[in-house]
């Protein structure tokens, strides 16, 4: 089986001795474990190793189907040195808890347009971002289970869907200006989200339209649950999501 990676941006380093050597590996998912499956030559190597230019290769000894395979590239040189690169999810498009439309839907679709190429690597740190955050309010077989948009509730499409255009929508910015106010759209979607995100967590906000919507949990330090955090009634008793008020 075939995978391609494009635009792929080699690691910068300051002693004049480029990267030399592609090392890359497979696995079912972005902790491993991992299996060498190629290693390649950088061709031509990077004329200013400290400001190299995005590479594109292909390997054509992946084993795992699009959507279900993880791959990571070790850069490697002359003398010795290897350093690991963030795990890339092999999927066109990349949809883990939103889709493109969903994403779209923030965005002009004229000048900035979301697509498989310039979201991909987005989607993967979205959803990363959003399980941390919320690791202590859902539970994590709920949160591993919003591997797809349609196994991900529509509250939390939304705020995916938000912080993803927010990134691109910055990222794009960022090219052509040094200079970003604070008050851009970018930081805008994103503080929206963010707010969505902390209304979850206090309980004000419900996670609806979908698979799984949480379970209060256990402190691993203090033993403490969801419900200890949450704000109590003169009976004592927590708001919970669910609770009739």
């Amino acid at each position: 089986m075939i995978v391609s990676f494009r635009d792929y941006e080699l690691v910068p380093r300051y002693d004049n001795v480029p990267w030399n050597e592609l090392r890359i590996y497979e696995s079912a998912t972005s902790t491993g474990p991992w299996n060498l499956i190629d290693t390649q030559a950088i061709s031509p190597l990077a004329a200013d190793p400290a400001d190299p230019e995005p590479i594109f290769f292909t390997t054509d000894n992946a084993t795992r189907a699009i959507g279900d395979g993880w791959y990571r590239v070790d850069l490697a040189d002359d003398i010795g040195n290897v350093v690991q690169t963030e795990p890339i999810f092999n999927a066109l498009p990349v949809e883990i808890m939103a889709t493109l439309d969903d994403v779209n839907a923030h965005l002009d679709g004229e000048v900035i347009e979301a697509t498989a190429d310039n979201t991909d690597l987005i989607q993967v740190s979205v959803a990363r971002i959003i399980r941390g955050y919320l690791s202590r309010t859902v539970d994590q077989t709920t949160l591993m289970s919003w591997q797809t948009p349609d196994t991900t509730p529509d509250t939390i499409r939304e705020v995916a869907s938000m912080l993803i255009a927010a990134q691109l929508y910055f990222a794009q910015s960022a090219r052509t200006s040094l200079l970003i106010d604070d008050t851009n759209f970018a930081q805008r979607l994103y503080d929206q989200a963010m707010a969505l995100l902390n209304g979850i967590i206090a309980g004000d906000i419900a996670i609806v339209g979908g698979p799984g919507n949480g379970t209060p949990v256990a402190d691993p330090v203090l033993g403490l649950t969801d419900l200890d955090y949450n704000p109590v009634d003169d009976t004592d008793r927590a708001f919970t999501l669910g609770m009739q008020l």
